[in-house]
């Protein structure tokens, strides 16, 4: 399985990283979630719009899904056929009501809301699991590896987990109660492999003391950015 990270940056702008994003391709291409930045780092990365058999969000901040109508549209331009939006409860209330401010577009984007716990794209069978964030949120679970989506940590999470892609947001000694802090995640994190995204400030330039801080807990850390590529 091939993992491109598209955007790994936050809410605010961090070494001119693109919002949360990235692809998971199988037989089958999955956006997981669509922050601002999204299209153009798809387009850099050798994708398009055209490409994506499916889309999946995980909480309806706009750092994980500010770009979602800018996709449908240019998908509606480009004349692609329908495609599948999976995301937590309210899905469908929050774009009928992106819908209702742009009006000109009703009618002509072809997508279709799917709020699920479980589901499959292609070959790859997911899992939602409700997180523990500020709005309704969901981590996607497929087979051992865990996207985490926004949260704090919490052991459950990490059940049959061995790798995970996981936000980062929090310095040491924060509060991790919407989001992550390093103490937070070696206090909840059973997982052999992490990928930290989504570090504010503080946390992006004090990676090397997270990495050393959970490498010593025997969790091999990486830090990835925009447009690198790993096999899973």
């Amino acid at each position: 399985m091939k993992i491109t990270f598209l955007g790994t940056g936050v809410a605010i702008d961090v070494a001119g990283k693109a919002q949360s994003s990235l692809i998971i391709e199988e037989d089958k291409v999955i956006m997981l979630d669509c922050g601002f930045g999204a299209m153009l780092r798809l387009s850099q990365a050798g994708y398009s719009v055209e490409d994506l058999d499916a889309i999946v969000i995980t909480h309806f901040h706009l750092d994980h899904c500010g770009e979602i109508m800018g996709i449908l549209k240019a998908r509606w331009l480009l004349n692609c056929g329908e495609i599948k939006i999976y995301t937590p409860k309210g899905g469908r209330n929050f774009l009928n009501s992106f819908l209702n401010s742009s009006s000109y577009l009703m009618n002509k984007l072809k997508f279709k809301v799917l709020e699920k716990e479980k589901f499959r794209v292609g070959s790859l069978r997911f899992k939602a699991i409700k997180t523990r964030h500020s709005i309704e949120s969901m981590a996607l679970k497929l087979d051992e590896i865990l996207f985490s989506g926004d949260t704090s940590a919490f052991p459950e999470l990490y059940d049959d987990v061995t790798i995970t892609i996981h936000e980062m947001s929090l310095f040491f000694k924060a509060k991790s109660d919407f989001h992550t802090t390093p103490e937070n995640f070696v206090d909840s994190a059973n997982v052999k492999k992490a990928y930290f995204v989504h570090l504010y400030p503080e946390a992006y330039n004090g990676r090397e003391k997270i990495r050393d801080f959970i490498e010593k807990h025997g969790i091999k850390c990486f830090f990835p950015d925009d447009l690198d590529v790993i096999e899973l």
